[in-house]
């Protein structure tokens, strides 16, 4: 039966290998150590390391728990949702003969919904109107346009609008005084995006 292979040995100083014959290191010199002389750690380098091992242990139990926590609650809350430009509450001011304006992009089906109502001066008539791009384009320019919803003239009234086509659609508000008017007028407006509505249901 064949002896078992000497073993190498590590330098305590550079920590290379040092052959099994060799006295001394081969890279700096010093004396090699018995490789069967293997000394035990003692008690408080032993504490140290459990301490150390522990550690590391509750570290990545831990890290586990926290990842599979954000992830749970990820899945609980589903994908994060933007705020639609067309929901919320509005307050415009805007010389004679000039507009005010919200846009958004709506889908083809879908449904806005809010009311407006003037409150400087009270009781003046505005004009609100709602435009798709390509007509919105043309309006900015002062050139003919087509709404997408009748003009309505009043000095308050709803917002009920449901687009036929995907689009991004401008609601627009209009001051028709003359500029010789100098009737500023100050619009309140509220509206709200609403999806998969069934008009008249």
């Amino acid at each position: 039966m064949a002896a078992a292979p000497t073993p190498w040995a590590t330098c305590a100083t550079c920590g290379d290998a040092i052959p099994p014959a060799a006295a001394n290191c081969p890279t700096c010199g010093q004396v090699a150590p018995d490789p069967k002389a293997v000394a035990a750690p003692s008690k408080k380098r032993v504490r140290r390391l459990q301490l150390h091992k522990g550690l590391r242990v509750s570290l990545v139990v831990v890290i586990a728990f926290g990842l599979a926590g954000v992830m749970a609650l990820a899945i609980y809350q589903g994908p994060p949702v933007a705020a639609d430009p067309l929901t919320g509450t509005w307050t415009y001011t805007m010389a004679p003969h000039n507009y005010s304006e919200f846009s958004g992009a709506v889908t083809g089906g879908d449904y806005i919904s809010g009311n407006y109502t003037v409150v400087t001066p009270p009781g003046a008539v505005i004009v609100f109107e709602v435009f798709n791009s390509s007509s919105f384009a043309q309006f900015a320019r002062g050139q003919p346009a087509t709404p997408a919803q009748a003009p309505l003239n009043a000095t308050s009234g709803l917002v009920d609008f449901v687009a036929l086509v995907t689009d991004t659609y401008y609601f627009v508000w209009y001051d028709p005084y003359p500029p010789s008017s100098h009737i500023d007028l100050t619009l309140y407006a509220s509206t709200e995006y609403m999806s998969n509505v069934d008009v008249g249901m």
